[in-house]
């Protein structure tokens, strides 16, 4: 093989790579951006008051729930925190129900890249991993509603 026959080669691979990966990658917005605004309006619909969200997460397993890792988004109100994946089933979690939060870079046998997963932890000791853009905003809110008396 040339260098002219190899560069080529490559050239290909990378377009059909681009041909590819720029649908999904559009599909994907798109239904993240469905996504929020359906939390939203169903949100708005029970009147319920938010505390944080809806905004785009990683949801990144439960030890009970829905296992498999994915592309999500949430809601945290002052009666639940809401998880609706982009692909599969969601889970509610009443704040009720959630006894402590606490955060850590590894969840379920898997490392975040450094990141600071949000895990919450409900009366049935379950946990359930978030990646979220801002971690402290989440660590504070949830802290604060697991505090109320």
């Amino acid at each position: 093989m040339t260098s002219l026959s190899i560069t080529l080669l490559v050239l290909g691979i990378l377009a059909v790579q681009v041909l590819i990966w720029i649908p999904i990658l559009a599909w994907l917005r798109r239904m993240n951006t469905r996504a929020l605004a359906a939390l939203g309006a169903e949100l708005d619909a029970t009147g319920e008051r938010r505390v944080l969200g809806p905004v785009a997460i990683n949801y990144r397993g439960s030890t009970e729930h829905p296992a498999i890792k994915g592309n999500a988004v949430a809601a945290l109100t002052d009666r639940r925190l809401v998880i609706r994946k982009l692909v599969g089933a969601g889970l509610e979690i009443p704040v009720d129900d959630i006894v402590g939060v606490r955060d850590d870079k590894w969840f379920v046998r898997a490392y975040a890249a450094g990141r600071p997963i949000v895990i919450v932890k409900n009366k049935d000791g379950n946990e359930v991993g978030l990646l979220v853009a801002d971690h402290d905003a989440w660590m504070t809110a949830l802290r604060a509603l697991i505090a109320r008396p």
